[in-house]
């Protein structure tokens, strides 16, 4: 009696015990783990690469007037024609005599388009007024043959057209290093593609005019 009194206790200990389930565990806390960079986005990509972000700093090519030799000149403009086919962004002559060359061949040049140019629209707006006065837009048609066939000889395959002596004292002042000498020359670059392109087509466009009024008179 005494030993079922005992094996019974022992069995209701058994059934009092707390029984766990894996339901029932605390999940530990998981360790922090290092976040990976964020990718970015598209716009957030161009934005990081825009240009206003990522200005570059203009070009400048100086040409100082140091005579090492009695060739000076001809190092000076040797000098001139690398910063011309580099196409930097500004070129400061400090020589006197190559600075007034460089200024009158760019003057000339630029002359030579603004004539072609003028008279060609000349001689069509003429031509279309004065149908029967062939004396008037054939001459203004000359001119602008010449100045054009002229331009595209000497003018149109010299670097030196794309560029622009600045005179305009606030345009100088943001210019870099130009306060550190006298009297510099400075140019600009300046792309000629359309001043080009322009004069050729109005010349064109007033050679053919002529040479149709010519056919329909002596036909």
């Amino acid at each position: 009696h005494v030993r079922l009194r005992g094996h019974s206790t022992q069995d209701s200990n058994k059934k009092h015990e707390r029984t766990t389930y894996p339901s029932q565990l605390v999940p530990k806390a998981p360790k922090d783990k290092p976040r990976a960079p964020r990718a970015m986005s598209t716009f957030e990509e161009l934005k990081r690469l825009s240009p206003i972000d990522e200005l570059k700093s203009p070009t400048v090519h100086v040409i100082r007037e140091v005579y090492e030799t009695e060739n000076a000149h001809e190092t000076f403009e040797l000098e001139l024609d690398k910063a011309l086919y580099a196409k930097a962004d500004f070129i400061i002559i400090e020589p006197t005599r190559l600075g007034e060359e460089t200024g009158r061949w760019i003057a000339v040049g630029n002359c030579l388009h603004k004539t072609a140019l003028v008279s060609g629209v000349a001689s069509v707006a003429a031509g279309l007024i004065w149908r029967d006065r062939l004396l008037v837009c054939a001459p203004l048609c000359a001119v602008s043959l010449f100045c054009t066939g002229l331009y595209t000889i000497s003018w149109s395959y010299d670097p030196c057209v794309q560029y622009q002596v600045e005179k305009n004292p606030k345009s100088l002042s943001k210019v870099p290093n130009v306060n550190d000498f006298s009297s510099p020359i400075v140019l600009v670059y300046s792309s000629n593609t359309y001043s080009k392109y322009s004069h050729r087509l109005v010349t064109f466009l007033a050679g053919s005019y002529v040479a149709w009024r010519i056919y329909q008179i002596f036909k």
